[in-house]
């Protein structure tokens, strides 16, 4: 099986228009969204639309709960919580009614899902360190565990003599070694590797692989859009930095 698996959003519907253009050359059988669907951009209704009939799984992130009120804006940034605010107000009844009724978490077979951690998902922590990576280890028991959130792709192993360490690149050939993987698959609205292209994560479980790809998407188009409602530059900006 072929699993494409998205993730951060951000309401940038032109890296999502191409993103899932990019998928529907490659075989997929199956896509995942991990979350943050809307925040930052300006197309948080059609974003939900578009993942709503393309995704059958879909997973509750930070951006979409704050959306909707589900959680509180107090430890967001400035430009985060600008966007949500306006988010908020243009949300129509039926991108809210979605949100609100997204999981935090799902497993399938060898593979847990979750936009933030396995552990405690509700609290929205983050994974930025091999401590915090063993630490998260504990809290899910299949091969596999897809993240978003950082917005940064990563892939971390925990091999079969429980040694922990990060992967260099971002594809894998996991192959039937007993180890385990915490792989987060990067965002596709707001990547902040320093690379600007959209990014998700492809997962086949037959031919035992993982591997990112990259995207490239209109994005002056998406600059202009966030202008034009008067988003905060610094949101507009780093879109092209990739930061």
């Amino acid at each position: 099986m072929r699993i494409a698996i998205i993730s951060d959003i951000h309401a940038n519907l032109e890296a999502l228009e191409a993103t899932f253009e990019d998928i529907e050359n490659q075989t997929i059988d199956e896509i995942i969204c991990l979350g943050d669907i809307v925040g930052y951009c300006a197309n948080p209704n059609e974003c939900i639309t578009l993942v709503n009939k393309k995704c059958p799984v879909t997973l509750l992130g930070n951006h979409d709960a704050a959306a909707v009120g589900k959680l509180s804006t107090q430890h967001f940034n400035i430009h985060a919580k600008i966007a949500i605010d306006w988010t908020a107000e243009h949300l129509n009844r039926k991108s809210k009614t979605y949100l609100e009724n997204l999981p935090l978490r799902k497993h399938f077979d060898s593979i847990t899902y979750v936009h933030s951690t396995p552990y405690e998902p509700q609290m929205w922590y983050y994974i930025t360190s091999l401590e915090e990576a063993a630490f998260n280890f504990q809290f899910f028991d299949t091969t596999f565990c897809f993240v978003g959130h950082t917005h940064i792709p990563i892939i971390i192993v925990l091999d079969e003599k429980r040694e922990l360490y990060v992967h260099q690149d971002t594809k894998i050939d996991f192959g039937d070694s007993g180890a385990r993987y915490l792989i987060n698959v990067g965002s596709v609205g707001q990547p902040r590797d320093h690379n600007p292209d959209s990014c998700y994560g492809i997962i086949d479980t037959e031919q035992q692989r993982y591997y990112a790809r990259r995207v490239k998407y209109d994005l002056q188009k998406t600059q202009n859009k966030m202008r034009k409602i008067h988003m905060p530059e610094f949101l507009v900006t780093r879109l092209q930095e990739g930061k």
